[in-house]
């Protein structure tokens, strides 16, 4: 199954032309059953990507653009009585991966709407309970630039702590620019259908962990919850997050166990977008994370 990711990679690679290592974070949180969030400016690829993965794996595909006039049932889906009985009409959240463009322009009631299909992955319409395909994945967009010029309100934490990873997309470099102009015809009818009909999936669930890591990923987190300069306590999603992103990246390279090298590759991604600085200070969330892993020691043996 090593293979089998390792393949998904470059099948992701062929269609967005940005750095590996974002690839990677992608299908490493999608093999850990988790959501991403794409940071960055506009026209850097993060649709493509979406789309890309999903056809990689197989699955379905849908987009959602996000307006302060988005309401639940237009990504969840509705309830409609037919003659008496009442049907279920599902909504693009309900396939394998569902892009979210400007997450952070979504009204509160919407945003809230989101949290069970994230979480518990399940959608509940008019008392019913539906189950989400597996896998199923969550990758939202959002413009950090126009949240620091204020012209976008920044997401709810209670939303943003529910993605698993974040990753912030520059864009290309001229040389890389020159491969994007040539496929731009291809790419803009690029629909994401799977080319065939057997979804992947991933079981990490025998990558082995060993309590020292464990304690590893824990020290970290505490020692930013610790931080003078984080205005919110990271909650124990952060830990999970960095556990699963961690057993994914190993499986990645081909182990059956993580090792510290893992968790410093999880870090950044499972804990840039959950770290809230206080006004006062002017670092950056990622100068937090770098500090915790130069000043945590990694264990020596596993």
């Amino acid at each position: 199954m090593a293979a089998s990711a390792r393949e998904l990679i470059k099948a992701v690679s062929k269609y967005f032309l940005g750095d590996t290592s974002t690839i990677e974070i992608a299908v490493a949180t999608l093999m850990a059953g988790g959501h991403l969030l794409l940071l960055g400016p506009v026209g850097g690829g993060k649709t493509t990507l979406a789309k890309a993965l999903a056809r990689a794996i197989g699955g379905t595909f849908a987009r959602v653009q996000m307006t302060n006039e988005t309401l639940p049932s237009d990504i969840l889906g509705y309830a409609v009585y037919v003659q008496g009985e009442l049907r279920v009409v599902r909504g693009p959240i309900f396939n394998n991966v569902v892009l979210i463009d400007e997450i952070n322009r979504g009204p509160p009631r919407t945003l809230s709407a989101l949290i069970e299909p994230m979480q518990e992955r399940t959608v509940t319409i008019e008392g019913v309970t539906l189950r989400l395909p597996t896998p199923h994945m969550v990758i939202a967009t959002m413009n950090v630039s126009e949240i620091a010029a204020g012209a976008t309100s920044p997401l709810p934490l209670a939303i943003q702590d529910r993605f698993t990873a974040s990753i912030y997309i520059e864009y290309v470099d001229p040389n890389r620019e020159v491969e994007v102009v040539k496929l731009s015809d291809y790419l803009e009818s690029f629909d994401g259908k799977p080319q065939n009909t057997s979804t992947l999936s991933f079981d990490l669930k025998k990558v082995f962990v060993s309590d020292d890591i464990i304690k590893y990923i824990v020290q970290i987190v505490e020692h930013i919850r610790r931080d003078e300069r984080v205005a919110v306590p990271l909650s124990p999603r952060a830990s999970i997050a960095i556990h699963r992103l961690a057993r994914a990246l190993a499986f990645l390279e081909g182990r059956d166990y993580v090792i510290p090298d893992d968790v410093k590759k999880a870090a950044h991604p499972a804990l840039d977008h959950r770290i809230v600085l206080k006004p006062e200070y002017e670092d950056e969330p990622r100068k937090v994370v770098d500090d915790a892993l130069r000043e945590v020691e990694p264990p020596t043996y596993i």
